[in-house]
């Protein structure tokens, strides 16, 4: 194979380097770094600079190069930036960030389009630095003005596992060859024949002889990746002065450029990718999904084909079956952990946005981010990106004042942004808040009324009126900004995360922000269900919500005149909702018996949710309901049952809001609740 069939691999591994530095950058522009942080950020670009030269990708290494030279520098300097340098290093990795997409996806930038970028970092460069480029470049190589040259022998024996390790000779030759003049002699005496080859081993040996105006400190910090990989012996020879002689050859020497080292690394790659992981195609991966979901349909259908006299004459059969429950459980799992994902893929896109937004806004906004190793499965990572990116250029277009608005208002100028992932349950919950001025409640009102989007003698609760900005061309911007404009749009992505079984909140505190919370399901393809059954229908409630179960639950309970039933559980008095009022359906004994299913409301409250019995507990492959059903409030899906049966998936939080909802009188079982399931005196 050539080394350019490994180019996509490489800049697929480019990628990692890239969320590894997004991260470095946004926490040196804030602070001083630790040592460990400034390392793992020159390895990154060093990694990248090698292998850009590599595939000769010559608009990225004069980038990376002049990365590396000043993330070495602020390693020499104790991890102090300044904030103007800290904004130049930013611009910097941007611009690299851009360079490698390009290249990934196969489309050119301008010419010159990084030029600016290395201008502005060049500022910051120590003066020596610069003198140095300077000369280099004016004479095209060392001259013999100013500081005497320096005479190195250099002995380089790497071990044979150097090439594991991702370290690469032909990388530290380039490096010696860029501060002086070189020659090059290479021992090939240990390479063996071609069939005990192994390929991550390495072979050669190298002596070099180096003409520097670099220091033996400047010399050994090239080898500093290496060191414990390799025997190193470096010797400043006396006489400096002596012109770099060509010394003789022997047999055991090769050619000067060691390109059979980077057919090495090329192999060492693919050998080591096989080892610890693979890419697979998304569509074999969902595949696998669905074949996975179809065997726990027909596991549920042979149990229940399955009675008990049978298990009776059979002992071994129950053994078997049990072992096969597990097996199946265990092959769910590690399916759909292969599809899981970390919210860590989007959210590493977010600072530079914001970033961004900042500097075409005139503020000043820092981004905080948490949970972002919170896994999700793959295809709702997918569409999660569109919506955080709107909602953040609404709170920094919007929901963030101005420095002199903030400060006269007694805030820090500095705006600050969070963007927070958990796992809550049966589902992932996105917050993105902001410190600003809120939603300007009686602005929304007044603009809604103009636009005859309610009635002028409507009244609303202060939540009604904060989500008249998901309606449909809602704005009360009085012009368009390429920004974003208050409301246009958002209805779109609200109705995006719906149409994915998702859910949107909003929540305004005047003067102190703003938090949209989005609420996604955890998966989209099988789930661990509890089946239900209220009178004829069959529902299932997804086991990661279920708290507990309770058959006895009327015994227990306390009626409140007018308000129903609420029962005490877990230290706290909690309303008791039926699920045949919920859905308008008949039930046994009109809802006086059956189970109590205590369910956590995605972490911010709990509810009791009453069915007639519980007739069991299934994996079930959840399917998405199309149209107008999509939109059927508290439900979250369909699945088949194993009798080949259709049975909805409920979504606990919205079945108690539909259950609180309903009129009831007097004498009614469940009364009256606020939408979060809290009964109301």
């Amino acid at each position: 194979m050539k080394a350019e069939d490994f180019r996509p691999m490489f800049l697929a591994e480019c990628a990692d380097h890239l969320a590894l530095l997004e991260r470095f950058v946004e926490s040196f522009a804030q602070s001083r770094l630790a040592a460990d942080q400034v390392d793992a950020a020159f390895r990154a670009i060093h990694s990248i600079k090698g292998g850009a030269g590599m595939f000769g990708l010559d608009r990225i290494v004069p980038i990376s190069h002049a990365l590396e030279s000043h993330l070495d520098n602020i390693r020499l300097d104790d991890g102090r930036v300044a904030d103007d340098h800290a904004a130049a290093l930013v611009k910097c990795v941007d611009c690299l960030t851009d360079l490698i997409e390009a290249e990934t996806k196969g489309f050119a930038l301008p010419a010159g389009f990084e030029n600016l970028a290395m201008e502005r970092l060049a500022r910051f460069a120590p003066q020596e630095v610069v003198e140095a480029a300077t000369a280099a470049e004016a004479a095209g190589d060392f001259t013999t003005d100013g500081p005497a040259k320096n005479l190195f022998a250099i002995t380089f024996h790497p071990h044979s596992g150097l090439l594991r390790r991702a370290n690469e000779p032909l990388i530290i030759i380039r490096e010696l060859r860029d501060i002086g003049k070189l020659q090059v002699h290479t021992d090939c005496s240990a390479v063996p024949d071609l069939e005990n080859i192994n390929p991550t081993d390495s072979y050669l040996r190298w002596e070099f002889v180096l003409e520097t105006h670099s220091s033996e400190a400047e010399v050994r910090k090239i080898f500093e990746f290496v060191e414990g990989d390799c025997d190193l012996v470096i010797v400043l020879k006396p006489d400096a002065a002596t012109p770099l002689a060509e010394p003789a050859a022997s047999p055991a020497q090769a050619v000067p450029e060691p390109e059979p080292a980077l057919v090495t690394l090329a192999e060492q790659r693919v050998t080591d990718a096989s080892v610890t992981s693979i890419r697979v195609e998304t569509e074999k991966i969902d595949r696998l999904v669905n074949l996975v979901g179809e065997i726990a349909i027909s596991q549920a259908l042979v149990t229940q084909l399955i009675d008990q006299s049978l298990f009776n004459a059979n002992p071994r059969l129950f053994q078997e079956l049990s072992q096969l429950l597990v097996h199946t459980q265990t092959l769910h799992d590690t399916v759909m952990s292969v599809r899981a994902q970390p919210v860590r893929t989007v959210f590493q896109r977010m600072p530079r946005l914001v970033r961004e937004l900042g500097e075409q806004l005139g503020k000043r906004i820092f981004l905080r981010m948490s949970g972002e190793a919170t896994e999700i499965d793959k295809t709702v990572v997918e569409q999660l990106a569109d919506p955080i990116v709107h909602m953040l250029r609404n709170a920094a277009d919007h929901g963030l004042e101005t420095p002199p608005e903030r400060l006269a208002a007694g805030k820090s100028p500095d705006g600050i942004i969070t963007l927070h992932a958990e796992q809550r349950g049966s589902r992932i919950i996105i917050e993105i808040s902001d410190d600003g001025r809120g939603l300007d409640r009686e602005k929304i009102r007044a603009t809604a009324v103009a636009r005859g989007l309610i009635a002028a003698d409507a009244t609303l609760a202060a939540e009604e009126i904060d989500n008249l900005i998901f309606l449909p061309g809602f704005t009360t911007s009085q012009s368009l900004t390429q920004i974003s404009g208050r409301g246009v749009g958002l209805d779109v992505e609200k109705q995006n995360v719906l149409r994915f079984g998702g859910r949107v909140n909003i929540r305004s505190v005047p003067g102190q922000g703003i938090q949209m919370t989005m609420s996604l399901p955890l998966t989209l393809a099988v789930l661990e269900g509890l089946i239900v059954r209220c009178g004829t229908e069959n529902y299932v409630i997804p086991v990661a919500s279920v708290l507990e179960c309770r058959s006895n639950w009327k015994a227990q309970a306390r009626r409140v005149p007018g308000h129903g039933h609420v029962l005490e559980a877990r230290g706290r008095v909690i309303a008791v909702h039926h699920l045949t009022d919920a859905f308008g359906i008949a039930g046994d004994n009109a809802g006086d018996g059956g189970v109590a299913i205590l369910v956590d409301l995605e972490g911010r409250d709990m509810a009791v949710l009453v069915a007639d019995e519980i007739t069991g507990q299934q994996q079930v492959v959840v399917k998405k309901l199309a149209g107008t059903l999509n939109a059927i409030p508290g439900i979250a899906g369909a699945t088949i049952l194993g009798d080949g049966r259709v049975a909805l998936i409920l979504d606990p939080s919205e079945v108690a809001s539909v259950a609180a909802r309903k009129p009831h009188d007097s004498d009614s079982r469940s009364g009256s609740f606020t939408n979060s399931g809290r009964m109301v005196a």
